[in-house]
């Protein structure tokens, strides 16, 4: 378990390079990383003011400005809203959130999305129809709602403890998730020169990173029962997923997280022969060119185009079901 944060303080990932500079490097270039930026800040933020004007039914138009100012408007009024926070590494979507006030932060209409190169609804939100200017921005969030607050979404996409100043002004302590996100606070280990060790998940059961990843993925269900495997946004959860699987179940402690994912690297998206060979690596494979076990086994469901995510569920997929294994 990882120590209380004020027995033991975060350091910040830039006091870990020193000692571990091939980990740092890879990890800064990886989506976790770059979870959560500002707005300003983010490496894709000349994508985010597109010069074209947005509509959103009944009659509202979103226009942008350099300094990341959306101004919506109707025939009769006006309202601009600054965008704050982007959350996402862009290599699929970049989602925008800025505080409205002490008791809610607002998600906004548009994200960006990477295979379209510009903004679209925000998923979920399409489907809202705003009555009102003042409903139009995007959803409100309450700020620390225990079930549903955005601090919860601060929390996963940073590292180390979020501030909540007066007002409920949210400010991460370290952007993005990095070294002590899975290592626990290294203020400690930095401080004796590493005669403190800090927590290392690679020492952890199958079963109990599967849990420890799933603390931002998703935990896996206690009761498989009440998941609906049938709602295809669910598969974005991939712990809960994994944990369905067979290959897992039968691995005797032996698949886990980290089998198929380097825990510093970034993820290999457009390297399928990867992810074949580690396949490859517990199953017996004809000579010559291994097949393309992920494809079959592990499809991308698109629950909103252009979104894509694999089915962590490994197994034997019937045609046009991905899913649920057969």
């Amino acid at each position: 378990m990882l120590l209380a944060a004020q027995e033991r303080p975060y350091a910040g990932a830039q006091a870990c390079r020193g000692c571990h500079p091939g980990e740092f490097r890879l990890q800064s270039a990886s989506g976790h990383a770059r979870s959560l930026s500002t707005a300003q800040g983010h490496p894709l933020a000349e994508k985010f003011t597109p010069r074209a004007p947005f509509t959103r039914k009944p009659n509202f138009r979103f226009e942008f400005s350099r300094q990341l100012t959306v101004r919506i408007h109707d025939e009769e009024a006006v309202v601009e809203v600054p965008i704050e926070w982007a959350f996402g590494a862009g290599e699929q979507a970049v989602t925008f959130v800025s505080r409205v006030n002490a008791e809610f932060y607002l998600e906004h209409y548009l994200s960006y999305y990477a295979a379209l190169g510009t903004l679209a609804p925000t998923p979920g939100q399409d489907a809202i129809q705003p009555k009102s200017l003042a409903e139009a921005p995007g959803l409100l969030y309450k700020t620390l709602d225990q079930n549903t607050g955005i601090l919860g979404c601060f929390e996963c996409h940073s590292t180390g403890p979020v501030a909540v100043a007066a007002g409920n002004v949210l400010t991460p302590a370290e952007p993005g998730v990095h070294c002590e996100a899975c290592h626990g606070p290294g203020g400690t280990h930095v401080k004796t020169g590493g005669k403190s060790a800090v927590q290392n998940p690679a020492r952890m059961s199958a079963a109990e990173l599967n849990s420890f990843c799933g603390r931002c993925h998703r935990p896996p269900a206690g009761d498989a029962a009440r998941i609906d495997w049938n709602y295809a946004w669910n598969v974005r959860h991939q712990p809960v997923y994994l944990s369905q699987s067979r290959c897992f179940q039968k691995s005797k402690g032996a698949l886990s997280c980290l089998s198929c994912h380097a825990a510093h690297e970034p993820l290999r998206t457009r390297d399928a022969a990867y992810y074949n060979q580690r396949c490859a690596s517990c199953h017996t494979v004809a000579p010559g060119k291994p097949p393309n076990c992920v494809d079959c086994h592990m499809p991308r469901v698109a629950p909103q185009p252009p979104l894509r995510f694999t089915n962590h569920w490994i197994g034997v997929y019937g045609e046009g079901a991905k899913l649920k294994p057969r």
